[in-house]
Parts: structure tokens; sequence; C-alpha cells
């Protein structure tokens, strides 16, 4: 039986479809420049800063037509502190670092502590001449040792900071959160009432009757008072340190510090660093004496 294939219209109906398409943005690396001439500081610890720059490819053209290509990259760093617009002749002091051309950052060690920097990009002709590219911020180094500031109102007392030590544990005394909780509120309480107190009085606003009511609380006098003991110092970062016998980590660049208590009576507490091969050592032994009075 023969087959006859029906004719298939030529032309179909069609529908207009509407595609979206959504165009992801692509994720390119922030540029290596700007094409700005600055140079930025910032301090890293108390002994380190760090300065990055960027000179301009226009600010480049002038040197080299100015100057030729015969002259040194130097960092300028001006010692600031306590000066009021420092205008890069009023220094307490400076010194030069030599940097390669190429360059567009450097650590920079200052020698003393607890002062104030600002460094200068610039070049240094044949004959000498310093000329300045660009001036950075000024920063104010990290403080380094105790502070000498001490807030008496917030201090924990020996007493406190033992039953502190006892509820977190050390102790083994299973004491919960709650117990935790309710120390610290009362303390808290206890503070605040003696900082409203001292500002309430301290306002000028306190009327002469309500200065008779403060006069007339209940006179149970009372003092407190306690001390306690910070040790701190430095040694070769890969060196193994002992405190009382015990090992203590330092910190990256070979520096610890310790907060300890300081009861009566002698305290020896033997500071000991040993080499990384172990071939050499030193030892510091602190013999501290504390002998309270009450009067």
């Amino acid at each position: 039986m023969d087959e006859k294939i029906k004719d298939i219209p030529t032309s179909m109906p069609t529908s207009i479809v509407e595609r979206k398409v959504e165009v992801v943005p692509q994720i390119t690396d922030l540029p290596t420049s700007y094409g700005d001439t600055k140079i930025v500081l910032l301090p890293r610890d108390p002994w380190w800063c760090f300065a990055y720059w960027e000179i301009g490819e226009q600010t480049k053209q002038e040197i080299k037509n100015l100057y030729g290509e015969n002259v040194k990259y130097v960092i300028r760093v001006y010692d600031v502190t306590n000066v009021i617009n420092f205008d890069g002749k009023n220094a307490n002091k400076y010194f030069d670092i030599e940097i390669n051309p190429l360059a567009n950052n450097w650590y920079i060690n200052v020698a003393e502590t607890n002062r104030s920097w600002c460094v200068d990009l610039g070049l240094i002709t044949p004959d000498g001449k310093f000329i300045v590219v660009a001036r950075s911020n000024i920063v104010m180094m990290p403080r380094y040792g105790v502070s000498p500031l001490t807030d008496e109102q917030w201090a924990v007392l020996q007493r406190e900071f033992e039953r502190l030590l006892e509820l977190s544990g050390v102790s083994m005394i299973g004491k919960g959160s709650f117990d935790i909780a309710k120390l610290m509120r009362e303390r808290w309480e206890e503070l605040l009432a003696i900082s409203q107190l001292q500002q309430f009085i301290s306002s000028g606003f306190v009327s002469s009757f309500a200065r008779r009511e403060v006069e007339q609380l209940p006179k149970e006098f009372y003092l407190k008072a306690d001390t306690e003991l910070i040790v701190y110092g430095e040694t070769l970062p890969d060196a193994k340190l002992y405190i009382n016998g015990d090992e203590f980590k330092l910190s990256d660049d070979g520096r610890f510090s310790l907060r300890m208590s300081l009861p009566d009576g002698e305290k020896v507490i033997p500071i000991k660093a040993v080499s990384s091969d172990g071939t050499m050592q030193k030892e510091i032994v602190f013999i501290v004496i504390r002998k309270s009075e009450i009067k």
C-alpha cells in the first residue's frame, strides 16, 4: 500500500519570547597605581612603622627633566614629637634611609619609643640637595611599657580578683554563670553609685539642701587598697622563656608581659631565656618584698 505524505505548511505561527540576560560584572584586580603622587605612614608597634607611596608618571617625568637620573631616592624620617605646624625644618631631628627607586613601600625602624614621626619621600641630587617629592601624615606610635595612669574606681581588688578566679572554675568549686553575673553586678552597682555621686556633687547644680543630705549619709568609714605586679621584657623571638619554671609563650617579636598578684611577704620571680639551639641562656631573678601596715 502506497503512503502519501501530507503537505506540511511552510508558514508556521510564531511567538515572541523575551529573554532577560543577566550581565555578571567581571571581578578584576585592584590597580597597582592610581596616578597620584603621595606617601602614607602607618604605625605597626612602638619600634616600627610602615610607609607606602606612589609617584605619578607626570612627577617622574618632571624629576627626570629637572634633575636627571643620577639621583638617590631616600625616605627622610622626622621626629616631630610636640612640634606644632611641622614644615620640614622644625623637626627635633631626622635620619635618611636610601631606598630602591622601584620600591613602593618600606618598613622603618625607629630607635626611640613614645614619639611622633613624619616622613618625606624625596631625592638627593649629586650636589647634596634634598628635594621633597611627597610628605606623609604624622603618626604617634603606640606607647611602650606600663601606663603611668591608673583609675582607682575601676581597679579590681585582690579579694575580688580571687573570687572571680574561683568562680571561673580554677578551684573546681562548681559555681555557675549566675554566681559570676551576681558578683559583677554587685561590683558594677558599687562603682556606678560612687561615680554618679561624684559627678553629681562636682556638677555645680547641687542645692544646699542636697549637700546637707549628702553630709548626713552613714559615717561608716573604710579604706580599700591593694597592689599588683607587672613583669615585662623581651628576648629573641625564637628563644624559649621560663617564668617561675614554667614555659611562657613569647609574642611574634619576642616580647612578653605578665600580670601577677602581689601579696604580703617576699616574692621571688626567676625569668630565664634559652636560645633556640639550647647553647646559651640568660636569667634574671626579681625579689620583691611587700609589707603592709594598717594604722
